[in-house]
């Protein structure tokens, strides 16, 4: 990973002095162009000065660089999950197929947290988690991959498997994230999703991109959830009961022998 161009994304001005000289001589350049008698000088300067500003930013990664980066780190966390696991599509619960997530964390504890709004409109840290959700008729398996853009030690899995007996629900939190633009301290929104335990603490919690999807995943784990251990809930009571009736049929036959034998022996 290309983490000193990233810490340039993050920390670089948006625009420096080499850009702002080359956008000038691209400028005159344009200018000169529409003087018949100096159009070939404009074309030569237009040139020159285009040249000067992809130089002066191509220390810096961009926000394509950094989602492509992102895209090869996490692009196969479905498949590495189902062999880690041991479990295939076959064994997907059919009311709810496998949840890809994904997101900058705001709410990373590591130091230095880095943020920037990208040219296309997205708000960007310098850490980033992506993660698979596969759920089976008994079990929600979680795996996912987090990682720096910026420090090539911070890059690590976690996952986890849990019985939807364990579970409670789904749920997604708003955050505020704040930050010094000069004199001017500047509020971002962030989003959390969270999937807790029936002791209220985390299965998975991390932050994600909003979106419409987010809270339909939201909504449809957390109606498996409540589905799935209604229906556990009846496949035990019937378990029991059946256990139930074939002790009771077995106490009856040993009773009905005994009594055969007490008749015998009369």
């Amino acid at each position: 990973m290309e983490t000193k161009r990233n810490i340039k994304y993050f920390t670089a001005p948006p625009i420096s002095i080499p850009s702002i000289i080359g956008w000038a001589i691209v400028l005159v350049g344009v200018i000169c162009m529409t003087m018949r008698w100096m159009r070939m000088f404009g074309i030569i300067a237009a040139i020159v000065g285009f040249a000067v500003v992809v130089f002066a930013s191509g220390g810096k990664s961009t926000d394509t660089d950094l989602e492509f980066q992102i895209s090869e780190r996490i692009k196969n966390l479905q498949e590495r999950s189902e062999k880690k696991f041991e479990v295939y599509e076959k064994s997907f619960l059919k009311m709810l197929k496998p949840i890809n997530l994904r997101g900058y964390d705001f709410i990373a504890k590591e130091e230095p947290l880095y943020f920037k709004k990208g040219a296309d409109g997205v708000n960007r840290t310098n850490y980033f988690a992506g993660c698979n959700l596969i759920f089976t008729s008994e079990k929600m398996f979680v795996f996912g991959r987090r990682f720096s853009l910026t420090d090539e030690t911070i890059d690590g899995d976690f996952m986890g498997s849990y019985f939807f007996n364990e579970l409670d629900k789904a749920e997604i939190e708003e955050g505020i994230y704040e930050t010094k633009k000069g004199d001017r301290t500047i509020e971002i929104k962030y989003y959390v999703f969270r999937i807790l335990k029936a002791d209220g603490t985390n299965a998975l919690e991390m932050c994600v991109d909003y979106g419409a999807d987010i809270d339909k995943y939201a909504e449809q784990i957390s109606r498996a959830i409540v589905t799935r251990q209604k229906e556990l809930a009846k496949r035990a009571e019937e378990a029991a009961q059946r256990r139930a009736e074939f002790r009771a049929k077995v106490e009856a036959e040993k009773a009905a022998d005994a009594a055969a034998a007490a008749e015998g022996n009369e």
